[in-house]
């Protein structure tokens, strides 16, 4: 039984505030993730950077890893970057116009992020496929199929076309900030 004071019940939830709330979690482990992989770049350089000093040889395939590993952390990361708005964002226009225009405009906007990330996606993917037909690699220290780093961009460029359309339903949102002190600050 719910009162007013209870929190409402999964299932009393819109559909979509649930899968908002689904894909927020995704996001953040994904993020998490990023973050992990981007920590051990540090350890693993400085052991890289200590095993040649000692003499005991190096790691040469580490920096190929790094390149790689960058490649996916920045895209995967960045549907998360998106929704966090920690993304650079200049709101020149949408805080000089009214209220209800402001949230129109931010609509668009996102609609059309959702569609150039729907496209960009559309021909990763083409690519991808052309990619595997073909069996093209990269040859380095490391040999890896281009298919298989076409499904990274792929991915994460959907992940960022679901973000922006859900961004369209919480545009209100954006301006719910605008007066506060800390955005003044030019932080």
């Amino acid at each position: 039984m719910n009162t007013q004071n209870d929190a409402p019940d999964a299932g009393d939830r819109d559909p979509m505030e649930r899968i908002d709330g689904f894909f927020g979690r995704l996001n953040a482990a994904v993020a998490f993730v990023a973050a992990i992989v981007l920590s051990l770049f540090a350890v693993t350089i400085a052991g890289d950077l200590a095993a040649r000093r000692l003499g005991l040889g190096n790691m040469p395939w580490l920096y190929e890893v790094i390149e790689y590993s960058l490649f996916i952390t920045v895209f995967m990361a960045s549907p998360w970057v998106l929704r966090e708005g920690a993304h650079v964002r200049v709101d020149l226009l949408l805080t000089a116009l009214p209220r209800a225009a402001a949230i129109q405009l931010e609509r668009v906007i996102n609609l059309l992020g959702a569609a150039v990330c729907g496209v960009l996606g559309y021909f990763g993917w083409q690519a991808g496929l052309a990619a595997f037909v073909d069996g093209s690699r990269q040859y380095k220290t490391l040999i890896v199929s281009d298919w298989w780093l076409m499904s990274i961009f792929t991915v994460a460029l959907l992940l960022l076309a679901i973000e922006f359309l859900l961004r369209i339903r919480r545009a209100g949102d954006v301006f719910s900030t605008v007066d506060d002190p800390a955005n003044k600050a030019g932080f």
